[in-house]
């Protein structure tokens, strides 16, 4: 055989480790939140912590996290790590994602020397903390998320720390499910390391690690090649966590994207201070955003290794969302990580505009239903993260409730047999949310509606998400899809189960209270009135839309019979892209800010043929560039024909002084 088809052999059987890996976890877990949803990465590493192997359905939440957890478990261990050893960690600060997924480590030796690692991270579904499931929508400092492992030797030469084992789960809530879960991470390290172990045997030691130095040096390169065909410069974004859970003031994500030669340079100053609720995430966070979709953008096609992120530079200033310090609370960290995958696409879009996709649900949509089994001891937690709409892209509508590139092998939702089967709780309703996608010439994904009835005399509801009044972005000229909605239905009223949308915390059920998912929609791409006329037909008759939302929002006029009438479909597309509010940009010597909030100050004539009023959220854009959002304050010293916006604001849109732009209102629900 030659090099490199033993190269490809071996980097195959790597692969291969972390597939049986997977399998493995999947048929000896206890908990649904693994075995239904996946909720879990597996991957082998260097000695030095360096990423080695996934497989396709490792979640890039978990996995581009895990060298930074791995390097800070040898640096507190040192030379003191030894065959049988075994490590926890899930510390955000050091390279956790947020304190439910633990991470296992189990290092594989050859010959008395360290050669590489086996981690499992794995969402354990209640770590402690002040609620059942421990995300809490409303946490204020890290110890109400449930135990915080720091780098711990759980295993010493084969030898268990079972003290320490007992008093880490008898902390959490459902003990016999987490240390069921903790054996199947257990077995499955184990397991992972007899298969190493032959590989070793198979090809020596030595031709291993070369071989793997070659697999990373050859991901590296292709990714350096990738960047180099970009145009050099600097592209620019800005987006909002819609809130911390604690107040209701957005927090801003701001990025600066430098590309020079074949190396990237990511700067996230000027992004919000650490918030005081759990809208935060640790250091590793940023390079899992920027990596995996880099990845996504520039090299999809070639496997995932650490090689491929070398060519990206962090700015991640501490103390701010993005790279908090203790005591912040971390819960949210998919929430801040969909954030920057936002600020990332969008930045990308610019440098590579025929990848360009509307935006994603937002976060991770964590609800926790809980309660007593009525029937027996013990409480029950139904964790689910209902998937949204996808965004669309050139030529390509967005996909209906499943889950996007950026997320891995995550379920779209609990199946109905397992959630009735398991839970005091009867699924009502399970269907598309119609009306949901954002439009555009291509339009975006639908998102998810279910009901959930409670069959138990009592519960408690826990939310944490995001996109519950900043909703997803549309691109290209496109629409946003409408916000995500997380209400409980108590008779014939519908409950807001907190004050601030989407930060739940342990939130009073009572028996046959419907708790009701309305997850987010897809971001589209381009204008709507530019969708095939019969695309929106299609869609009609599909019960995607309703004629109603045909008409008013593409254009679309349809006869008795669903069919498109196209001289009425004509005269409706030239009223409403008459309508539409455009106006000519003028330089102001300064943005405004109130706190984290952009500010355009908006003549009320303006406004009001916007169709906005004081405080309201509305996005300009100029043409098909990209678009910038920010709330209105009425000023009546402007003309009523021209915008003036700062000098940041002109670097988000791409655009100069006498360009034209579109202002219209963002819609939390664009339903009709």
């Amino acid at each position: 055989m030659d090099q490199l088809g033993l190269l490809e052999l071996i980097r195959e059987a790597l692969i291969a480790v972390v597939h049986e890996m997977r399998a493995n976890v999947i048929h000896s877990s206890y908990s649904s939140v693994i075995y239904e949803g996946h909720d879990f990465s597996c991957a082998l590493l260097t000695a030095d912590g360096r990423h080695v192997a996934q497989s396709d359905g490792d979640t890039p939440i978990h996995i581009i996290a895990v060298p930074y957890s791995t390097r800070v478990v040898i640096e507190t261990f040192e030379d003191d790590i030894h065959e049988g050893d075994v490590f926890l960690h899930n510390d955000p600060y050091t390279g956790g994602t947020h304190l439910n997924d633990i991470l296992m480590l189990h290092p594989v030796f050859s010959g008395g020397k360290l050669v590489l690692f086996a981690a499992i991270r794995y969402h354990w579904a209640d770590v402690g903390g002040m609620t059942a499931g421990s995300l809490s929508g409303q946490a204020r400092e890290i110890y109400q998320e449930g135990m915080r492992i720091t780098p711990t030797r759980i295993c010493e030469k084969g030898e268990m720390n079972e003290t320490f084992l007992r008093l880490l789960v008898e902390n959490m809530r459902l003990p016999a499910e987490r240390m069921g879960d903790f054996n199947a991470m257990h077995g499955t390290g184990r397991k992972a390391e007899e298969h190493v172990q032959r590989l070793l045997g198979r090809f020596g030691a030595d031709n291993l690690l070369e071989a793997v130095e070659e697999i990373l040096q050859r991901s590296e390169d292709v990714m350096r090649r990738r960047i180099r065909e970009l145009e050099d410069g600097d592209y620019y974004a800005e987006g909002y966590i819609e809130s911390d859970g604690v107040s209701s003031a957005p927090l801003v994500g701001r990025l600066k994207l430098t590309i020079e030669g074949e190396e990237m340079i990511a700067d996230f100053s000027g992004t919000s201070a650490q918030a005081a609720g759990p809208t935060n995430v640790g250091p590793s966070m940023t390079l899992t955003s920027l990596g995996a979709i880099t990845k996504a953008f520039l090299d999809p096609h070639t496997p995932i290794n650490h090689g491929s992120f070398e060519p990206i530079t962090i700015i991640a200033p501490e103390g701010t969302i993005v790279n908090a310090r203790h005591p912040a609370p971390c819960g949210g960290m998919v929430e801040v990580k969909a954030l920057m995958d936002t600020l990332v696409a969008t930045v990308l879009g610019q440098a590579v505009p025929e990848m360009k996709v509307g935006d994603l649900k937002g976060g991770a949509n964590h609800i926790y239903t809980t309660g007593r089994y009525p029937d027996r001891d013990g409480i029950f937690i139904l964790y689910e993260w209902p998937s949204g709409g996808t965004g669309a892209s050139d030529g390509v509508d967005g996909n209906n409730c499943v889950r996007q590139y950026n997320e891995g092998d995550f379920n779209s939702i609990h199946a109905i047999e397992v959630v009735e089967s398991q839970y005091p709780l009867r699924v009502e309703r399970s269907e598309l949310r119609v009306g949901s996608c954002g439009d555009g010439k291509f339009r975006g994904g639908l998102g998810l509606r279910r009901d959930l009835r409670l069959l138990t005399p009592s519960g408690a509801l826990s939310v944490l998400t995001d996109k519950c009044t900043i909703p997803p972005i549309g691109v290209h000229g496109a629409a946003n899809g409408a916000a995500n909605n997380f209400v409980v239905v108590r008779g014939d009223e519908i409950v807001q189960p907190s004050p601030i949308p989407g930060k739940v915390s342990g939130f009073p059920l009572r028996e046959g209270d419907i708790v009701r998912y309305e997850s987010a929609g897809g971001g589209g791409y381009g204008d709507p009135l530019e969708r095939d006329p019969r695309q929106v037909a299609r869609d009609v008759r599909l019960g995607y839309i309703t004629a109603h939302i045909a008409d008013i929002r593409y254009g679309v006029v349809l006869d008795g019979g669903g069919a498109v009438d196209d001289a009425a479909t004509s005269r409706r597309r030239k009223e409403l892209r008459d309508a539409r509010l455009h106006l000519t940009l003028e330089a102001a010597n300064e943005d405004h800010y109130a706190e984290d909030r952009r500010i355009f100050q908006m003549p009320s004539a303006i406004a009001k043929r916007a169709g906005a009023a004081e405080g309201d959220l509305v996005e300009i854009f100029a043409g098909t560039g990209p678009l910038v959002r920010g709330w209105v304050e009425l000023d009546d010293s402007n003309g009523e024909s021209a915008m003036r916006i700062g000098p940041d604001a002109f670097h988000l849109l791409a655009a100069v002084p006498g360009d034209s732009v579109e202002i219209r209102p963002v819609c939390r629900e664009p339903l009709a």
